[in-house]
């Protein structure tokens, strides 16, 4: 597998953007403040945040991914689509007479020394996955149309794609994996980003102080209110996928994608869209159970 020239293997379960690297390659993006699901979309939140000094002693670090494509080398990394990391001996989630399909799963390995919040917690286990009913779950955040597993990183008989049953309601969307990138949200700094002029970073940079990604830990992004600090119990969130028009577009695919088109980057087989382009984000509490809440723009 042929990985972008930022992209450092070894520093963990996840490998990871290098960002010193990152920005050498980029050189030229100005600052634009969209969805982060590009690594290249990181660059206009990284130069937005430096021109406009947002950052703050309180920031609260996360772990943010940006995505390859297609199934992943470690088949336990923070993933959307594929073949779950769930155990054979493991019944496929279903929801009364409805077959799920698999979303996502968030592997928590590397984030555990964010400490402080939830994931530095007690967890019942190294690995979350998410199972939905169908393609309308996600966006309206019903948990109780959701199936929950968590799971050990140390299973050894896993299901491949052949054991997955067909899902009653199944939908395209594309299948991704995670590369991690740890950074912070800043959100003491939501007043300053709103005196930031209205057409600066593509009209957007009033969203600079807590980033637009899927993350663990941080501060969920919500598309319809600021918040302000971590709401009781949140653990990760899943936001919508749409690869950038830059080179790189995921980390282990150089070629440039078109908007539209079989191989289009708008194509539901290679987007993730929750509602538009909204996000999923997911609690822990005390007792284990695992609840949901969506937003979408």
């Amino acid at each position: 597998m042929t990985l972008a020239p930022f992209v450092r293997i070894g520093t963990g379960a996840h490998p990871t953007i290098d960002r010193e690297s990152l920005m050498r390659h980029y050189a030229d993006l100005s600052v634009d403040v969209w969805n982060v699901s590009s690594a290249s979309d990181l660059v206009g939140w990284e130069k937005g945040r430096t021109v406009y000094k947002i950052e703050d002693s309180s920031a609260v670090p996360c772990d943010l991914f940006v995505w390859g494509v297609g199934e992943s080398p470690d088949r336990r990394l923070t993933r959307v689509g594929g073949v779950p990391w769930l155990p054979r001996r493991t019944p496929w989630p279903v929801i009364g007479d409805v077959v799920t399909t698999f979303l996502c799963q968030f592997d928590f390995r590397d984030s555990r020394d964010l400490k402080g919040q939830r994931v530095s917690g007690h967890l019942p286990g190294d690995l979350l996955l998410v199972f939905v009913a169908d393609d309308n779950t996600a966006l309206s955040g019903d948990d109780q149309q959701m199936r929950f597993v968590w799971v050990s990183a140390e299973e050894t008989d896993i299901v491949t794609a052949a054991d997955i049953p067909k899902a009653t309601y199944p939908f395209d969307f594309v299948t991704t994996w995670g590369v991690r990138y740890r950074t912070a949200d800043v959100p003491a700094k939501w007043d300053d980003a709103y005196e930031i002029p209205d057409d600066a970073g593509g009209g957007r940079c009033w969203s600079l102080p807590v980033l637009w990604g899927t993350k663990i830990g941080g501060v969920p992004y919500n598309s319809q209110e600021n918040q302000t600090e971590p709401p009781p119990d949140y653990l990760c969130q899943l936001v919508s996928i749409q690869a950038s028009a830059t080179k790189w577009p995921w980390v282990d695919r150089e070629a440039h994608l078109q908007d539209y088109g079989v191989d289009g980057r708008c194509e539901d087989k290679n987007c993730l869209m929750i509602g538009d382009m909204g996000e999923l984000t997911l609690f822990l509490h005390d007792d284990g159970s695992v609840t949901a809440d969506s937003a979408c723009g």
